[in-house]
C-alpha cells in the first residue's frame, strides 16, 4: 500500500480535497494508494469547509466525515510521499523533520479559503489533474 501525505495550513480545505479526490480516483481505478492529510498549523478536529466539501463533491469525493489534525514528524516518516500546497510548507517540513526533500512535492496551489466557491472549484480542478500525474507515476 502507498501512502501519500497531503499537507496544508488548516487541514480544511486544500488537503482534505486532495485526500478525498486521490482516494475517490484510487478506489474506482482499484490501486494500492491510501491518502491522509494534516495542517502545519491545524487545530484538531474541525470540519473541512462547506466549500471544500461541495468541490469535492464535484469529483465524487465525499469528505463530510473529515476532521482535520496538525502534522506530526510521525506522519511524514510514514508516508512514501508528501504533497504540499506551498513552497513554505515543504520549507517547513523540511526543517522539522529528517526525511529527503525529493520525497516531497508542491503542488503550488493558493488558499482558496474566503475567496469563494470559484476558487474553491478551481483548486478541486487542479488537484484532480495533479493527483491523476501521480497516480499515473505510481503504477
Amino acid at each position: 500500500m502507498t501512502e501519500i501525505l497531503f499537507v496544508c495550513t488548516g487541514n480544511t480545505c486544500r488537503s482534505p480535497m486532495a485526500e478525498g479526490i486521490t482516494n475517490a480516483l484510487a478506489a474506482r481505478r482499484g490501486l494500492s494508494v491510501v491518502a491522509r492529510s494534516a495542517g502545519i498549523a491545524a487545530f484538531e478536529g474541525c470540519a473541512a469547509t462547506e466549500e471544500a466539501e461541495t468541490a469535492a463533491a464535484e469529483h465524487g469525493a465525499d469528505i463530510s466525515g473529515h476532521r482535520s489534525r496538525r502534522l506530526t514528524a510521525e506522519m511524514c516518516l510514514s508516508a512514501d510521499r508528501i504533497v504540499v500546497m506551498t513552497d513554505a510548507h515543504r520549507d517547513a517540513i523540511l526543517r522539522a523533520v529528517d526525511i529527503p526533500e525529493e520525497k516531497i512535492s508542491v503542488m503550488d496551489l493558493p488558499d482558496p479559503y474566503g475567496r469563494g466557491m470559484d476558487a474553491y472549484y478551481t483548486a478541486a480542478d487542479r488537484i484532480e489533474e495533479a493527483v491523476e500525474t501521480l497516480l499515473e507515476e505510481l503504477k
